[in-house]
């Protein structure tokens, strides 16, 4: 992912990062590792005062989450974002990891240990839950940033990830890929100059189009993409100090149309946030709820700021994943 579409912007962190992430080097932490840190982290729980079990439990929730990850990749046509290997299987059936936090027990003194569970969720009361507001805020497919001043707006059912240094959407079919980064304008040139030389690009079929009443500039230009070396759309577009860069890449370089009025509806979509939608680029929060006995995670969800799988995502948060319910009067993690 690390070198798609304009590897021109990409800094040294950035590809540091990439490296770290290759599945190669993550492969290299064998089981033995794995169980070395689970057993160190169940034995300072035990000599802090606290329950090493808990070490399970929080094993449970890391490796629900990773079977959430696995089927919301499947519906969406993708490749999932698991660390292979280290939840092979669930911790209660997992007899080497039972062995490991119980030699821990034995250090845990008189009594069960400590848990304090409901003080945990009081501290977090209030925590920012995903991306901060300096992050920028997607709702909807839309995209907030009130630092910025600035909203745009994806399609709908496009998948859409807010990563530290840029936009990344896919359509559901997974046939191409859109991403949106922006840079300091630095000095005042027009939009198919900075093209040419900021991005170092030799646009072709190029138009000068107005993103409302901001100037902006398409054109086709070829690149390095996850497909091959493909004619992608880039468009830029300014505002204020900055220069928003879109680009767009099909799967299907014989289908020219295909996605087209998409990847320019973006660029094109960019506009200044309105004085009412400041509060809607407002970062995401967790909240406690006291259930009732009508409760359900169907009816919170209903009523949560999540978008994208908000029952799923409110039963990993209370550890009821996959189909648990809340019991009557049990504190909940909602989002806000």
């Amino acid at each position: 992912i690390g070198a798609i579409l304009l590897p021109e912007l990409r800094g040294a962190g950035a590809q540091n990062v990439a490296s770290l992430l290759s599945g190669a080097i993550i492969r290299g932490y064998g089981r033995d590792h794995e169980l070395e840190a689970d057993g160190l982290g169940a034995e300072y729980l035990a000599r802090s005062g606290y329950d090493p079990n808990a070490m399970l439990e929080v094993i449970g929730v890391l490796k629900d989450q990773e079977v959430f990850e696995v089927a919301r990749a499947k519906r969406e046509g993708r490749e999932p974002n698991v660390y292979h290997g280290v939840f092979s299987t669930h911790p209660d059936n997992d007899t080497r990891l039972q062995e490991v936090v119980g030699k821990a027990r034995a250090l845990a003194g008189r009594g069960e240990g400590r848990v304090n569970h409901e003080g945990y969720l009081r501290m977090i009361d209030g925590m920012t839950y995903g991306p901060s507001a300096k992050e920028g805020v997607l709702r909807d497919n839309r995209f907030y940033h009130a630092d910025l001043g600035i909203t745009i707006q994806f399609p709908a059912r496009w998948r859409v990830e807010n990563r530290p240094d840029r936009l990344l959407a896919a359509p559901p079919a997974n046939d191409a890929l859109a991403q949106v980064l922006l840079t300091d304008l630095n000095k005042r040139i027009s939009p198919r100059d900075f093209m040419v030389q900021r991005l170092k690009l030799e646009p072709l079929a190029g138009q000068a189009l107005s993103a409302g009443d901001l100037p902006a500039y398409t054109a086709l230009a070829w690149t390095n993409t996850p497909y091959g070396r493909r004619l992608a759309r880039f468009t830029v577009v300014y505002f204020r100090d900055k220069a928003y860069i879109f680009a767009g890449a099909r799967k299907d370089q014989d289908d020219e149309r295909k996605y087209r009025t998409e990847f320019l509806n973006m660029a094109l979509g960019l506009r200044a946030l309105k004085p009412e939608e400041y509060e809607l680029a407002r970062g995401r929060q967790l909240r406690l709820r006291q259930a009732t006995a009508g409760t359900t995670y169907a009816a919170l969800a209903a009523e949560s700021r999540l978008s994208a799988y908000a029952e799923d995502q409110l039963r990993l948060l209370n550890g009821d994943y996959p189909s648990g319910e809340p019991s009557p009067g049990r504190l909940l993690k909602v989002v806000d």
